[in-house]
């Protein structure tokens, strides 16, 4: 009987370990290859990885829908992101744009630089700030990313017609 107890009392455990052990989330990914989470928005409804070569990570990551984040530049970011990760470096990037003045650059690579993200975009390489990037963005449409605002602050903003 004693034997018995001890076993009901193993598969217990067992079972509350594996009910307690969380699966971790994307922003808890690339924390861990030292990236901060608001590099990717709030809209992940998924992803996938598979181990590459020696410390990198094919990675999937898929969005609700395509979006916009307002960073200290517009970005566009598609349904579907694919790339390799390792520590401090992305690579073989595809799904993000970057706005220039007229036109719209592909992200390619992206490396943490001491305290600063350094983005590859073609033969041009941008610096941007850790500090944009700490806390997780909302997705937006174009036209309220490349506002900035909110739908509630541009309807408020409105004229009010009295007759």
């Amino acid at each position: 009987m004693a034997s018995s107890q001890m076993s009901l009392l193993i598969v217990a455990l067992l079972a509350l370990t594996a009910s307690t052990s969380a699966i971790p989330t994307i922003y808890d990914l690339v924390n861990q290859f030292g990236f901060p989470s608001g590099i990717l928005p709030d809209s992940v409804e998924s992803y996938s990885t598979t181990p590459s070569d020696g410390e990198a990570y094919t990675f999937a990551v898929y969005l609700k829908k395509p979006c916009y984040v307002k960073y200290d530049y517009l970005v566009h970011f598609e349904s579907e992101i694919t790339g390799k990760i390792s520590n401090g470096q992305i690579t073989e990037l595809k799904g993000l744009k970057a706005q220039s003045l007229w036109f719209w650059l592909s992200i390619d690579q992206i490396k943490m630089d001491g305290s600063s993200l350094q983005f590859t975009l073609g033969l041009l390489t941008v610096k941007s700030d850790i500090s944009f990037f700490e806390a997780i963005p909302t997705c937006k449409d174009k036209a309220l990313a490349a506002c900035d605002q909110s739908t509630n602050k541009l309807i408020s903003q409105l004229p009010l017609k009295l007759e």
